[in-house]
């Protein structure tokens, strides 16, 4: 299906060359959907086959091949940098081969597919594990591949939102993994005297609490997307956990040399604010036992 069409932009482009300001990132466009194909079209689609004659291998399918379905991490991780050079020559470049192609789905359409396959997987092993326990059959592999193809989904979805990322200078793949990420009322306790409550997109790593701003689309950036304002490096992050009494709100103080910052976060639900509380408590206690050398 869609590589078929992915493929005859992929063909015509390498006849006829690509504009000159788009040499080089005509690979970007397309990443890693050929190994995603190739490993499909050789192995995957036949393995799955099989397991319609024999649903009880469904599960150990995706436990055993976990690793191959990491390159859907890897598609997802250059799919912003991908986004952000289609959306340059989407009425132009490719609008063109489009029409050549006669092809009714953009191009967007097309890329989007193998993020939407990696949903479907999940969807489908979930279906599979509620009717297999209906049946009463031995489910735990099958539960392994759920817990497997939510995994993997969430790191791709970590993926394209750090992708999104824009104007932090630092490396994002030096900063660990991303453990959270969520949209927080964000008021800077050292803002002057009426402190304002901005929107922040909030991602916590193992190294780095960054703070960032949500662009709209509505005001003319052609990608959703997120840009850097403060971090807070874990190394000097401590965190207050009651605010007010209020069962939302925690805060987070950087400590450098003399300077002292304290961001206060209002939480959607107190439900999110437990788990921040939570994975920070993990991250401080982590770096204490390091630094205590236990």
């Amino acid at each position: 299906g869609f590589f078929v069409l992915s493929q005859g932009y992929m063909a015509l482009m390498k006849e006829d060359g690509v504009p000159d300001d788009m040499k080089g990132k005509d690979k970007i466009v397309f990443g890693n959907i050929h190994q995603i194909y190739d490993w499909h079209r050789d192995f995957f689609l036949g393995e799955l086959e099989k397991c319609l004659e024999d649903p009880e291998k469904l599960g150990s399918l995706f436990v055993k091949h976990e690793r191959r379905l990491h390159m859907y991490i890897v598609y997802c991780q250059n799919k912003p940098k991908s986004e952000h050079i289609v959306s340059e020559y989407i009425d132009t470049f490719f609008e063109d081969l489009k029409q050549r192609l006669g092809h009714r789905l953009q191009l967007t359409d097309l890329l989007i597919k193998p993020v939407q396959r990696i949903m479907k997987y999940q969807l489908l092993l979930k279906d599979f594990l509620k009717y297999s326990k209906k049946a009463n059959l031995d489910t735990t592999e099958l539960e392994r591949a759920v817990e497997v193809m939510c995994i993997v989904p969430k790191r791709c979805n970590d993926m394209m939102n750090v992708g999104r990322l824009q104007g932090f200078d630092g490396k994002i793949v030096a900063q660990g993994k991303l453990l959270l990420q969520d949209t927080f009322l964000v008021t800077d306790q050292d803002a002057g005297l009426l402190p304002r409550c901005k929107e922040r997109r909030v991602f916590l790593f193992e190294q780095i609490v960054i703070f960032s701003e949500p662009l709209d689309k509505k005001k003319g950036f052609s990608m959703p997307g997120f840009l850097f304002k403060n971090s807070i490096k874990v190394s000097c992050l401590s965190l207050e956990e009651n605010v007010d009494n209020d069962p939302c709100k925690f805060a987070l103080t950087s400590r450098t040399g003399d300077v002292t910052e304290t961001f206060v976060l209002h939480s959607a639900s107190p439900g999110v604010r437990q788990l921040w509380i939570h994975e920070i408590n993990q991250i401080l206690e982590n770096q204490r036992n390091f630094l205590n050398g236990k």
